[in-house]
């Protein structure tokens, strides 16, 4: 049963009667994972959900007479919204008097009569394909800005942390140790959620996602940076010096094409990892690929065959990425 739903409440009421034992999960697809999995044998829920999924192909069929209907809300903010409020009940109690509601239920509900069938794995694909190309997009975008964003800060941050100033070296090592030290959920928690209620005023939800993914992949190219310039050989810099360049040449000309050499391919394998971190952002709704897997999967409950395919796009979209960019390494490096 679902924690805290009518059917939980239900279940428990004629438990006695029936002798079953009760497992509460949280959510409907884990309710569905559950059945299919052999680690329950009946679920019970929400029917216009459970016969949706049922006729999306989930791989369950309804059982038994439904149970007598609860109570749904729509919820704004207290004393606030009073016209919207009013708006909704008019309009709610209109559609239920002139039967439309029972018809949106009905439609909902009806078979599929489309050439594709959904029941199957290649109807699967095919229409749940429009709607994980839109989250790979803006995967792929999301990513790209904060990794770009990340490496400035990186450079910045990996040069201060080898900075002769003590200060510098400080403020260095406390971003790097804040955000590696710390849940990348919490930083995106804390962004979308937090950070509107100490400044008064919504963050859009592309941001959020782009500074916690930014900071968080700031904080790894700092330490990549510091690691790629510590590695040059210290002669390098004595000998720049010794032919009369100042430090500050001597870094541009001798040490740093070295040291990105030596730091190219941990800056590919962060561009990975930032892109497969993306993912995280389905906490808070931003609306990337494993996001709209979640969605798709919420309403048919084919949860395997979904995140397979999720599986698949992400092998595709990373191999692909780092075979390009293997190339432009080569094309700088050679």
């Amino acid at each position: 049963m679902k924690t805290g739903s009518m059917s939980e409440e239900v279940a428990r009421e004629r438990q006695d009667q029936y002798g079953y034992e009760i497992t509460s999960l949280d959510q409907t697809t884990t309710l569905v994972e559950s059945v299919k999995s052999g680690n329950a044998d009946v679920l019970m829920d929400d029917y216009p959900v459970i016969a949706y999924g049922v006729q999306q192909g989930s791989g369950l069929v309804t059982v038994g007479e439904q149970v007598e209907a609860g109570d749904y809300g729509f919820a704004v903010n207290k004393g606030k919204n009073a016209e919207l409020l009013e708006k909704f009940n008019t309009g709610l109690a209109e559609l239920k008097d002139s039967g439309e509601y029972q018809q949106i239920l009905d439609d909902f509900l009806a078979s599929d009569d489309e050439a594709v069938d959904r029941s199957t794995f290649w109807g699967l694909v095919v229409t749940a394909m429009p709607a994980l190309l839109t989250g790979l997009k803006n995967t792929l975008i999301v990513t790209a800005v904060a990794f770009l964003i990340a490496m400035v800060l990186g450079l910045v941050f990996g040069f201060m942390k080898i900075s002769r100033n003590r200060f510098l070296r400080a403020i260095s090592t406390a971003f790097v140790s804040i955000f590696r030290g710390t849940p990348i959920l919490v930083w995106a928690f804390f962004f979308y959620f937090g950070l509107p209620q100490l400044i008064g005023t919504p963050v859009n939800i592309w941001v959020a996602g782009v500074l916690t993914l930014a900071l968080n992949g700031a904080a790894y190219i700092a330490e990549i940076v510091r690691g790629g310039v510590q590695s040059v050989d210290p002669g390098q810099m004595e000998a720049a010096r010794s032919l009369g360049l100042g430090h500050g040449k001597s870094m541009q000309k001798v040490v740093l094409p070295q040291a990105f050499k030596i730091m190219t391919p941990s800056l590919i394998n962060q561009l990975v990892i930032m892109l497969k971190d993306s993912s995280l952002l389905l906490a808070i709704g931003f609306a990337e690929l494993l996001y709209q897997a979640q969605q798709i999967y919420a309403s048919n409950f084919r949860v395997t065959e979904v995140l397979l395919i999720v599986a698949v796009i992400y092998f595709v979209a990373i191999t692909l990425l780092t075979q390009l960019a293997n190339f432009a390494d080569r094309k700088i490096n050679k």
